[in-house]
């Protein structure tokens, strides 16, 4: 009985531990240019708590949500190559110690590669703003703005991802961005180079 009671045990962890890894996926896929209908069939299962009389407060967050720049850019690579699929227009998404935004563009009507280059900050209501710093198109005179505003008006990019290319920014509005579940993320962190990358989850209010 002893040795059964251990096995289960082991499973239930093993359990939770594939079950954090998938809610790591979605609130990552969440933070970055995107979502899809997969997403709302991939919401994580919540694990069993004990009973307890105290009511959950649904302004704390449920749990935390820590990822590496390896595990974000492997889903964000994913997801991209999801969302474009039979778009014209190709874009990628990169996070290296900015978040590095590369595509094609049209310059006197020759298509021109760039790397747009973000410094990320989380806003005091848990929203992300993107603010470019930095283009990269070899010798070409080519200010940020142009480029932003062709990539507003060419990318497919979802509601809830705002570009503008005076202020030259990208807000990612998180608190409009909801799962299947009802459950919402807010940012809490973004430290690029430390590779520091954690989210809240909140429950959905009854």
């Amino acid at each position: 009985m002893k040795n059964k009671a251990t096995r289960t045990k082991l499973h239930q962890a093993g359990q939770r531990h594939f079950n954090g890894w998938r809610l790591t996926a979605l609130i990552l896929i969440g933070l970055i240019l995107g979502t899809g209908a997969w997403l709302a069939t991939s919401v994580l299962t919540p694990v069993q708590q004990p009973a307890s009389t105290a009511q959950p407060q649904t302004t704390d967050p449920a749990m935390t949500v820590s990822l590496t720049k390896r595990q974000a850019n492997e889903i964000v690579t994913y997801y991209l190559n999801d969302l474009q699929k039979g778009s014209p227009v190709k874009y990628s998404l990169t996070l290296a110690d900015q978040a590095v935004l590369g595509g094609t563009f049209k310059f006197f009507g020759q298509p021109v590669k760039f790397q747009l280059l973000f410094d990320p900050l989380v806003l005091p209501n848990g929203n992300v703003e993107l603010k470019a710093r930095q283009l990269n198109v070899g010798s070409l005179p080519v200010p940020v703005s142009a480029v932003m505003s062709y990539a507003h008006g060419n990318f497919k990019l979802p509601t809830w991802v705002r570009m503008d290319s005076k202020k030259k920014t990208v807000v990612l509005d998180l608190n409009k961005f909801k799962m299947a579940s009802g459950m919402k993320i807010k940012a809490t962190k973004i430290d690029l180079p430390n590779s520091e990358i954690n989210f809240s989850v909140f429950l959905p209010k009854k």
